[in-house]
C-alpha cells in the first residue's frame, strides 16, 4: 500500500513539474510531507496514536461482551422457544429485539466515541501540521505541499491552481 502511495506521489510529482515547466520558466518548488513518518516520530503523535489505539481496543472489548450477550440471549431463545407459550414466546423476542436494538444503538454510540477521540488527539496533531505546512509554503514559496502518506494536499498556493481557467475553458465550450 505504501508503494502505491509512494508511485501515485511520484507520478503526481512529476506530472506537477512537468506541466510547470512547460508554464513558465519561474514554478514554485512543491513540498512532500510524510504524515506516517511524523506519527512514528514525532513523540507527541506517537503517544496520542497509542492513547487512541488503547482507547480502540477497549471500546471493541465493551463491543464483544455485548455482542457475547446478544449472542448468548439469541441461543436461549432458540433452544427454548419450542417449549415456551405463545405469550412468553412473543415477550422473549421482544426482549431480544430490544436487545438487538440497544446493542446496534451502543455500536453507533462508540463508532462517535471514537471518532470523537480521534478529533480530540490526533486532529489536534494533523492541524498543527497543516499549519506549519501552510507557513513554510507561503514563508518560502512553495505552489503546492502535499502528504505523500495520505496523498493530500496541505498548502496550495492560489496561483498554481486553475480551476478558474478550467471553469472559462468549460464556459467556452472548450474541450481541450
Amino acid at each position: 500500500m505504501r508503494i502505491m502511495r509512494s508511485l501515485t506521489t511520484l507520478a503526481l510529482l512529476a506530472l506537477v513539474a512537468g506541466a510547470g515547466s512547460a508554464v513558465a520558466a519561474d514554478v514554485q518548488p512543491f513540498g512532500v510531507i510524510d504524515s506516517q513518518r511524523i506519527v512514528e516520530e514525532y513523540d507527541a503523535a506517537r503517544d496520542a496514536r497509542q492513547q487512541m489505539e488503547k482507547f480502540v481496543r477497549d471500546m471493541e472489548k465493551e463491543i464483544n461482551d455485548k455482542q457475547r450477550e446478544l449472542q448468548r440471549l439469541q441461543e436461549d431463545y432458540d433452544s427454548q422457544q419450542m417449549l415456551l407459550g405463545e405469550a412468553a414466546r412473543t415477550q422473549r423476542l421482544q426482549e431480544l429485539e430490544q436487545a438487538k436494538a440497544e446493542y446496534f444503538r451502543f455500536r453507533e454510540q462508540v463508532e462517535a466515541r471514537v471518532q470523537q477521540e480521534y478529533d480530540d488527539r490526533i486532529g489536534e496533531i494533523i492541524d498543527q501540521v497543516q499549519t506549519i505546512a501552510e507557513r513554510i509554503g507561503k514563508e518560502e514559496g512553495f505552489g503546492i505541499i502535499i502528504d505523500s502518506a495520505a496523498f493530500t494536499v496541505l498548502y496550495i498556493d492560489d496561483s498554481v491552481d486553475l480551476t478558474n481557467r478550467v471553469l472559462a475553458a468549460l464556459a467556452r465550450g472548450e474541450e481541450e
